[in-house]
């Protein structure tokens, strides 16, 4: 239960709403007050039969005129302000006076109200009765509570119906006779137009201290936060982020709850999806808020999705709710599942491919995507890796901790194993067995080398020129060459030397085998003289065992001869052709011994096969290069302990590159990471089918099917409460007709609604908008909601919220305490304001110290937010995640000082001579009409801290206007965004395109710059200001007499210890982050460069890099690192709101920026706008001129013109 105190407290915080109430202790105040007692008879009658009259009309006398018309200008102002804040209507002209205080109560109570209507006419005010009298409701409360009295007040509305004078005598008489000996009340007449309300006496006529579970919820102990909430597949109607999908999931479980709205963060698209999920699910909600422009913009919204009337302003409900009954007639069913469907489709197609590349490998325990950017990152180093060494896929495990690998490294590098690599000694990972074998076989080598392989080189060379021979490249071609000169020689040993010169076809055919299909070919007869014929090439008393095999190697023998000798000769045989063979056979045997100690995992040739000349370095090598032999046995075993680690490949590799100790780590990562992304793919190469096209594609589907369920959410929400109206017309036919006939009076109430058809009250009023003031008024007192919504909350107290409270079982509160604070209004002009005398805690922070508070951080403004760095700083923590407009990149500007330079400086010295300058009153004017020619598109706001200068202004607008009518339009335009001047107090929840901000002070007559700026010094100055800069949409402007340098540093107070800050925004240059940038990125933004881009990586923590050309813009961001907590944040809410603040969204794909980051560079650039294709550009130049090289360099211009003297010689010179 609450306790009493509780219900004691928040009944005298209603009592203090308005600070003062003059409809129970009335005073007469000409500040204030326009007194209509004296007023001119002929206006006077025109205003009592109803018809308008003018105020110049009742009041003739000028200086009376004088005075009445400034007390009506600030009745109005006032006017406007609260009904605008709060919705609450104060214009009333009040009749007839009862004082108690004969009686000793402190009451002076105004008897009869009548509505005012009050309009501005150039220089005079239209005034008319707009309703019918009422009596005032203080007057019945406190006859009752001090003499028991019971005023029956249609009664005494009919004594006042009896005269057509407003407070005719019989109404005087009529209380006096009610009184009779009980009361001592003095009765006058007075006839009085002011600002009066009478919500405090319904407040507390609706007041009931019967306690509710929300109620003592809302008084009991603190929560411990909010706790984690799973979000279930919402039926939204507007976009959502992740924390507006929360929200809207902790409402539809019932939770109460604080959400903090930063400004431009999403406030009213939040509002809206939770209403139209309650309402989905068949709960009712009652929205209060004390501002109409956020109810309006609440119903508006839902206009715009489809949904109007599904939210019923309580003071516009007949149009509401016959727009919602239009709605329910009309709603048709959608195909929902089938919607739904294609975008679960289209999310598992985008998850497919982003969980190939983030997957975690089960063996190694890492993804594609951290392998690239491991790998980038080795690449983009200063002194990058360089191996191309792989370890083997069943040794990768091992090396996840590389530790012990690069211990091995480092003691093979120690051994000198990677000091030699095979371009510097053959002798490079030789094998032995033993010293003596590395002994035994470096003597043959060098034996090799300084003698046999001289000798022999000089002998065969010596044949082959004897022979006409070409020169022999290799080992292998001198045993070409010798075994043909002993098969020559052979053959001349048994055969005359004519067999060379005659063809041998017919006669090899002659002599085949028996069975042979040369053989067959040819006749007997001629077969025998052939073969008769073959032995006569023999010489005598020779024999061949087998001529046909004997002819076949001499044809053999001739074709060879042919091909290697340079002229035509007959084959012939060097003497000396036995020795050269031995010598050549014992050269090849020792090559061949070398050879089993050498690399076994070389990929050089073997040194048979080598040439010539590569045999003879190999060879020198091997005879001089010995000191890779040194502790050969040492860094043998090493090497074995690398070989089983599978390490032998990268050992190798480092020995080629000459690895320094302090690189070893580097190359065996890279050599780790190289080997993983094979491993890894090999097992799951699912990412190497996505091209990507084919990714950007599944993007654009994703982003069209949720666009689609999107849309079909409101048609959901409409065929839902279609549902439930032709429900409630089939069992309720007679409340449908009472409700059908009360719409036609073309006039409805919330509870004349809820009266005529209680049973469809859940498909006609499924939410109600209404002020927390006007509860009692519009809602019945029975009427029972699920959910009430406080919008704006931060402004308003639980005791001005109990009627709403008392009527719901759930609470979620909006608001922004950073700009608003439960401050309420003063109801009476005075011309010092007595301001709240009681401290109360806003029902946001209430409920958010209670139950927990979300909070929205991410905005939404497309146009970014001017001074944004500053109001992040200094009034919201750097909470905001602000993302910089496309504009802000091209270094436009959203604030602007304007600083007055001329007559800047008060005339006197009296105090407050300071105070709304003539010089800055005049350029502020001059900017406004300027606006208003030049920009009239745009909303406009204009805000002082300086009461007296904002009415100066507002006063010099209007006079301005005479002289220029073409510009009255805008004045009157935007909406609910029209044109306002306001001292900064007095500013609420307002959003401009422009904002210009006269200070409204300016500098003594000595040039110093006061302490006190007005308003902005008050202890709530800050919150004026933060109120003040929030409120601009596309820029600030602020007029000032001095500049930042002239703002005193001590005795500064509220909003003034910013101020500083605020004239200095416009000097601020814009500082470089520092970001560490992906390697991919960074090589990426090399190659824009150099095609001629701007690139920009520290531009915005938020942006990771940025190219422009001319005056496009891109982002780019890669897909491994995209901004969001779902997949409509990362594909759909963050690109379309870059798009929307005039960047140029690209998105690059991990694969295709890691195989081939040219061609992704020259697509961007294209994007950009630059021709690179039609100009072809080398990204790097190998060739590009050294500065000692020019011109320059050497002391001559550049642009010499030596070219064109060339070109332009006279003819004659030739």
């Amino acid at each position: 239960m609450a306790a009493l105190e509780n219900w004691t407290k928040w009944q005298e915080e209603i009592r203090a709403i308005g600070v003062t109430n003059p409809l129970t202790n009335f005073e007469a105040n000409s500040f204030g007050q326009i007194d209509l007692e004296r007023s001119h008879p002929g206006g006077f009658s025109q205003l009592v039969t109803g018809r308008q009259t003018l105020l110049s009309n009742l009041v003739r006398d000028p200086l009376a005129f004088s005075r009445a018309l400034s007390a009506a200008r600030r009745i109005k102002t006032k006017s406007d302000r609260i009904s605008s804040n709060f919705g609450i209507e104060t214009i009333y002209l009040v009749g007839g006076l009862a004082n108690f205080e004969a009686d000793g109560f402190d009451l002076n109570i105004p008897i009869l109200l009548w509505p005012v209507s009050l309009i501005r006419k150039a220089d005079d005010y239209e005034l008319a009765i707009d309703g019918e009298p009422r009596v005032n409701p203080a007057l019945v409360e406190a006859l009752d509570s001090c003499y028991g009295i019971k005023l029956n007040q249609a009664d005494l509305l009919a004594r006042q119906n009896e005269s057509s004078d407003l407070i005719p005598v019989t109404v005087l008489n009529y209380l006096a006779n009610l009184a009779g000996n009980t009361a001592n009340l003095d009765l006058k007449r007075i006839l009085v137009i002011s600002n009066f309300t009478t919500i405090v006496s319904e407040l507390l006529a609706d007041f009931d201290k019967r306690s509710t579970p929300l109620i003592d919820a809302l008084t009991g102990e603190p929560n411990q936060g909010l706790a984690d909430i799973d979000v279930p597949e919402l039926n939204l109607v507007v976009d959502a982020d992740a924390t507006q999908m929360r929200i809207v999931s902790r409402a539809l479980a019932g939770q109460s709850f604080a959400v903090e709205t930063l400004p431009g963060c999403g406030y009213t698209q939040t509002v809206v999806n939770v209403i139209a999920g309650l309402v989905h699910d068949g709960k009712r909600v009652l929205v209060v808020a004390p501002r109409r422009q956020t109810l309006n913009e609440i119903a508006d919204r839902f206009s715009a999705i489809g949904l109007g009337g599904l939210a019923v302003r309580a003071d516009s409900t007949w149009v509401d709710v016959v727009a919602g009954i239009s709605r329910n007639e009309k709603a048709q069913p959608d195909n929902v599942a089938a919607i739904r469907s294609e975008r679960i489709a289209s999310e598992n197609e985008i998850d497919k491919y982003f969980d190939a590349l983030n997957s975690t490998d089960a063996e190694l325990g890492v993804s594609i995507s951290r392998v690239l950017r491991e790998l980038s990152t080795l690449s983009a180093l200063a002194r990058p890796a360089l191996t191309s060494a792989r370890i083997p896929r069943d040794k990768l495990l091992a090396h996840v901790d590389r530790s012990n690998a690069l211990e091995l490294l480092n003691e093979a590098y120690e051994l000198g194993e990677f000091k030699y690599g095979p371009q510097d000694t053959a002798w490079h990972q030789a094998v032995f067995e033993s010293p003596a074998q590395v002994e035994q076989v470096l003597a043959i080598a060098k034996n090799l080398d300084e003698d046999l392989f001289p000798k022999l080189s000089s002998q065969l060379n010596e044949f082959t020129q004897k022979v006409n021979f070409k020169s022999a490249v290799t080992v292998d071609d001198w045993g070409t060459y010798l075994r043909l000169f002993v098969g020559i020689r052979d053959t001349l040993d048994r055969f005359v030397a004519d067999v060379f010169d005659r063809p041998l076809n017919e006669l090899i055919a002659a002599t085949a085998p028996r069975k042979g299909a040369e053989r067959n070919q040819m006749s007997g007869g001629n077969r025998r003289r052939l073969k008769k014929l073959a032995k006569e090439y023999l010489r005598p008393g020779m024999h061949v065992a087998d001529m046909h095999a004997a002819l076949k190697d001499i044809q053999q023998q001739r074709e060879m001869w042919q091909l290697y000798c340079t002229i035509p000769s007959a084959p012939q045989v060097p003497s000396g052709i036995n020795d050269a063979l031995v010598a050549y056979q014992a050269f090849v045997e020792d090559l061949e011994r070398i050879q089993q100690h050498l690399d076994p995992e070389s990929e050089e040739p073997a040194l048979i096969k080598l040439s010539i000349i590569e045999l003879k370095l190999k060879l020198r090598s091997l005879a001089t290069d010995t000191d890779a032999l040194a502790n050969l046995g040492d860094r043998a075993l090493v090497m074995a302990r690398l070989r089983d680690a599978g390490l032998g490949a990268l050992a190798r590799d480092l020995a080629k590159l000459h690895t320094a100790k302090e690189h070893l780590a580097l190359e065996l990562d890279q050599a780790w990471w190289q080997s993983a992304l094979e491993s890894v793919v090999s097992r799951d190469g699912s990412v190497l089918g996505y091209t990507a096209h084919q990714i950007a594609a599944n993007e654009l589907r994703f982003r069209a099917a949720y666009e689609a369920q999107i849309a079909v959410g409101a048609k959901t929400v409409a065929h839902e409460l279609s549902m439930r109206w032709k429900a409630g017309l089939a069992s309720a036919s007679a409340e449908a007709s009472a409700l059908k006939e009360l719409l036609r009076t073309r006039t409805a109430s919330v509870a004349a609604v809820t009266a005529a058809a209680p049973a469809l009250t859940a498909a006609t009023l499924p939410a109600v908008l209404v002020s927390q003031f006007s509860i009692p008024a519009e809602l019945p007192a029975a009427a029972a909601f699920d959910t009430v919504l406080i919008l704006d909350a931060a402004g308003t107290t639980i005791a001005e919220n109990l009627p709403a409270l008392k009527r719901a079982n759930q609470v979620v509160v909006f608001g922004d305490d950073a700009i608003a604070a439960p401050t309420g209004f003063e109801i009476e002009n005075r011309p010092t304001p007595i301001g709240r005398e009681i401290e109360v805690e806003s029902i946001f922070n209430h409920v958010r110290r209670v139950f927990g508070a979300e909070v929205l951080r991410k905005s939404y403004r497309t146009t970014s937010q001017a001074l944004g760095d500053l109001i992040n700083r200094e009034f919201y923590q750097n909470r905001i995640q602000f993302v910089p407009s496309a504009a802000e990149y091209q270094g436009e500007r959203s604030f602007v000082l304007d600083l007055v330079l001329e007559d800047n400086r008060a005339k006197t010295t009296i105090e407050g001579a300071t105070e709304s300058l003539d010089a800055e009153l005049g350029r502020t004017i001059e900017l406004i009409f300027n606006h208003a020619l030049w920009h009239p598109q745009q909303s406009l706001l204009v805000a002082s801290a300086s009461k007296v200068h904002a009415d100066r202004i507002r006063a010099a607008v209007v006079q301005g206007l005479q002289t220029r009518s073409s510009l009255a339009e805008f004045f009157d335009s935007h909406g609910r965004e029209k044109f306002e001047v306001t001292p900064i107090a007095e500013l609420t929840h307002r959003i401009a395109d422009r904002v210009i901000f006269s200070l409204g002070f300016g500098r003594t007559s000595h040039g110093a710059v006061l302490s006190n700026f007005g308003q902005l010094s008050e202890p709530d100055g800050r919150r004026y200001l933060a109120n003040l800069l929030v409120s601009a949409r596309d820029q600030i402007t602020v007029v000032s007499c001095f500049g930042a340098e002239d703002v005193p540093v001590d005795r500064l107070s509220g909003g003034a210890t910013i101020l500083k800050d605020l004239l200095a925004a416009t000097q601020a240059q814009h500082e470089p982050i520092q970001q560490v940038i992906d390697p991919m990125l960074s090589d990426l933004s090399l190659r824009l460069k150099k095609l001629g881009a701007r690139v920009d990586d520290g531009f915005s923590r938020d942006l990771p890099l940025i190219a422009s050309y001319a005056k496009t813009s891109a982002v780019i961001e890669p897909d491994w690192s995209i901004p969001g907590q779902s997949r409509t944040e990362k594909f759909r809410i963050r690109p379309g709101l870059l798009t929307s603040m005039g960047w140029k969204y690209v998105r690059v794909y991990s694969f295709e920026l890691f195989s081939d980051p040219e061609a992704v560079a020259i697509r961007i650039a294209e994007q950009l706008g630059l021709q690179v294709t039609k100009r072809p550009l080398p990204l790097f130049d190998a060739n590009d001129q050294a500065f000692e090289d020019t011109d320059v360099a050497w002391g001559d211009r550049g642009d010499s013109n030596d070219s064109r003297l060339r070109q332009d010689k006279p003819p004659h010179w030739g």
